[in-house]
């Protein structure tokens, strides 16, 4: 069943501070430095992609980057949602360069050549496909390179996602690194340490955002947590740099599956 505990803080952090991520124009170049020459090919990058995907992004204060799936009334015939949630890096993607951490937008690959197929099977079988990824490199600010280079990179994916007619039901939702005080306005300037923690796996901050925006979206059904369940690398074993993916699923009570144990 849903999670009736929602904490009250994660609560009053959505009440009215979604602010839409206005759309990012070209701008006028008097010289072509190299960093002015990256910026204009992210920039391309997000108005080369899909464009409902493309603008649909959204940052909530500094603690939650979002793009919310557009066909959640799909679901209001169902009974309970299935959910298929992942993690990202390492997960449903790797990086061409061989790096530890994407160089750039372009710099991703699909995990192996079975995780098309198994988005393909799973949304076909009704399921909401729901990224929650950590981004500890990502600041969440619309002008910065990180953001920019993170949100470009994600409507790469979205475009391979729709040339196979499985984008319609996949949301994201990533937990950047808090500003730092050099970067921060005065606006933001007062988001917590706390609140930045406890969107970032293992917490279950991402997980309750988004049954919230269920709600939002009219969908009242509860979650089918028999059926459902999370993917991710980071599962506590030896080779794994971390514990967060596996800790995550038994916080959000899914079935917690590796991507070897998937995409196979």
């Amino acid at each position: 069943m849903t999670k009736k505990n929602v904490q009250r803080d994660i609560l009053s952090m959505f009440g009215n501070s979604i602010s839409k991520n206005s759309k990012i124009k070209k701008p006028s170049v008097t010289k072509n430095t190299p960093n002015t020459i990256s910026k204009e090919l992210l920039r391309q990058n997000l108005n080369n992609s899909n464009p409902t995907f493309a603008s649909n992004w959204t940052i909530k204060q500094t603690f939650l980057i979002q793009n919310i799936s557009i066909k959640y009334g799909d679901t209001k015939a169902v009974s309970l949602i299935k959910v298929a949630a992942f993690d990202l890096d390492g997960t449903l993607i790797s990086t061409k360069s061989g790096g530890t951490f994407s160089k750039g937008p372009s710099d991703w690959k699909w995990w192996n050549d079975k995780v098309l197929d198994k988005l393909k099977d799973l949304y076909n079988n009704n399921y909401l496909i729901v990224i929650f990824s950590n981004q500890g490199g990502v600041v969440a600010t619309p002008s910065s390179k990180s953001y920019l280079n993170f949100t470009a990179k994600l409507n790469s994916i979205a475009e391979e996602l729709k040339a196979h007619n499985i984008l319609e039901r996949i949301s994201i939702y990533a937990a950047p690194k808090k500003p730092s005080v050099k970067s921060r306005n005065s606006s933001i300037s007062t988001i917590s340490e706390e609140m930045h923690a406890k969107m970032r796996k293992p917490e279950t901050g991402m997980w309750d955002t988004f049954l919230l925006d269920l709600k939002k979206n009219g969908i009242t059904q509860d979650i089918d947590y028999m059926d459902s369940f999370f993917v991710g690398d980071a599962a506590g074993r030896s080779k794994d740099f971390s514990d967060s993916d596996v800790l995550f699923s038994k916080n959000i009570n899914l079935k917690f599956i590796t991507p070897e144990e998937l995409f196979t």
